[in-house]
């Protein structure tokens, strides 16, 4: 699994911020950010965790 995605991941669950709840605040589909945030080795868009990542320094 790609290391930025992982520390994403940890963060969002020590935070308790559901994936919905992540979808909401980056105004994205809820199901597929759901689909890139599975625990595996699938790469996820630099501009989505650019904007995950932002969403969680908030």
């Amino acid at each position: 699994m790609e290391e930025r995605k992982s520390k994403i991941i940890q963060s969002m669950e020590e935070k308790g911020l559901s994936v919905s709840k992540a979808a909401e605040a980056i105004a994205f589909d809820p199901m597929i950010l759901g689909l890139y945030l599975v625990k595996d080795a699938y790469p996820v868009p630099k501009r989505i965790l650019d904007k995950l990542e932002g969403a969680l320094a908030n």
